[in-house]
């Protein structure tokens, strides 16, 4: 007689493990309408604008070095004195620089997809000290310099996502300037962005030129700032609950807030801390930068195909747990459960992830959820009051199922405490599964199953 109820549980077992091909097709599915969801996020960036990184601005000067030099005639072999020009730049960083700035999210969708796109408004002020003299960089003390126009330089990893010219004031010496961005940051070859011709003041005794840029930007997922001034202060806030800090630098936790209204985070770096300049004057910086920044990101801890894929992980609890206790009623109650009924029932678990998926895609993901679980919690039990002959034994596995469910939801809604939640729930299933089986004779059940009973 063992060996029938072993035959019985072995034949349970491949039935539990053969609805993994449902289950694993369903997972798949999942993962492919995720990894589309992640392509329209990119094919949105591509369309619209990307992450954006903000480095700057700083002073450009550029000049010309024109200096004497001897070489050798190639036609007469006599060495001769020639003129040489020789390009070069000076860049100043400035003392400081501060960023006050407020991002709104909005959604761009495409067909059943959605991307979160960003809109930053940012007023950058800040100033240069301008010494008595510039530091030309001279090759030759006898050498001229040819000054060219400076310019004030603004890096933006996407300049299509501006919104409008940027405004730029300056007020330096006596003189208070407007100047028109131009596109380009003339910064390196490979750093997109920005810049503003403007007028120094009169050289002779040091200065100071300040300055004030309005900006409006928009991108997607991200916004980083490069710390390239000797004291730099910025200064984030926005309706968006679920920011993740990154970068170089962490904002100050004593003045950070993030709440379901919000969040504001500042940041105080100074130019000791990075090497924000040097990798500047290194002028190797890729489109997507190479600098040390501080930056946010515009998270969804929660949605519908990660919460998805974590409710699939959960699968074979559901497979378990649903075959375990129709096996345990079977033995204990003599009633026969044909594998085909075992069958039915899993299958029935396997199409509530399916219709949990596709619902969630037009609903919300609660109301998917319920949906879905009632929809299987209605069929298993009106399945099982047939099967086991009582309408009380049907609901009662009906009832268990949608705690069972319930247990899910709150699992699939929690961002922090999915793990501790989950253990306490296996936790609390094996307890129960113990104590009710505390007292049972295992010897007598299992002669006891060898009598068939009718299910009524």
């Amino acid at each position: 007689m063992q060996k029938a109820l072993l035959l019985k549980a072995l034949a349970v077992l491949l039935l539990g493990l053969s609805l993994m091909i449902p289950l694993s097709m369903i997972d798949g599915l999942v993962r492919e309408r995720q990894s589309r969801q992640q392509q329209v996020t990119l094919d949105i960036a591509q369309s619209y604008a990307g992450e954006q990184q903000i480095a700057g601005p700083l002073l450009i000067v550029p000049y010309e070095e024109e200096y004497r030099t001897s070489e050798i005639d190639p036609q007469t072999s006599t060495r001769r004195e020639v003129w040489r020009r020789q390009a070069r730049r000076i860049v100043l960083f400035p003392d400081k620089l501060d960023v006050s700035g407020k991002i709104d999210t909005n959604v761009k969708t495409r067909g059943l997809f959605r991307a979160r796109v960003l809109d930053l408004q940012a007023t950058i002020t800040g100033g240069f000290s301008l010494p008595a003299e510039l530091p030309w960089e001279r090759q030759d003390k006898d050498s001229r310099i040819i000054a060219g126009k400076p310019y004030l330089a603004l890096g933006i990893s996407d300049p299509r996502g501006l919104a409008g010219a940027p405004k730029l004031a300056l007020a330096g010496g006596a003189v208070e300037q407007a100047p028109n961005f131009e596109q380009g940051s003339r910064i390196d070859a490979q750093l997109n962005g920005i810049h503003a011709h403007v007028e120094l003041p009169a050289p002779g005794k040091p200065q100071s030129l300040a300055y004030t840029i309005s900006l409006a930007l928009t991108g997607t997922e991200r916004v980083a700032f490069a710390p390239i001034a000797g004291d730099n202060r910025i200064d984030l806030q926005s309706s968006w609950p679920h920011p993740s800090f990154g970068g170089r630098f962490l904002p100050d936790p004593k003045t950070q807030s993030v709440t379901q209204e919000g969040f504001r985070a500042q940041w105080h770096v100074a130019s000791l801390a990075t090497r924000a300049q040097q990798q500047i004057l290194a002028a190797n910086c890729g489109p997507a930068g190479c600098l040390d920044t501080l930056d946010v990101r515009f998270i969804e801890p929660v949605n519908i195909y990660s919460q998805a894929d974590r409710a699939i992980k959960y699968d074979v609890m559901f497979i378990a747990l649903t075959f375990g206790a129709f096996f345990l009623f079977e033995v204990m109650k003599r009633l026969p459960v044909h594998p085909a009924q075992y069958t039915l029932v899993g299958l029935a678990l396997a199409m509530f992830f399916l219709l949990l998926l596709a619902l969630s895609e037009h609903i919300a993901f609660g109301a998917a959820y319920l949906i879905a679980a009632s929809a299987c919690v209605g069929l298993v039990g009106f399945y099982l009051a047939g099967v086991l002959g009582s309408a009380l034994r049907g609901g009662t596995f009906a009832g268990l199922l949608a705690a069972l469910y319930g247990a899910l939801y709150g699992l699939l809604v929690s961002e922090d405490n999915a793990l501790l939640m989950g253990a306490l729930l296996l936790f609390g299933v094996l307890g129960v599964a113990m104590w009710v089986t505390r007292k049972f004779d295992w010897y007598r059940m299992t002669l006891r199953s060898s009598t068939p009973a009718s299910a009524t």
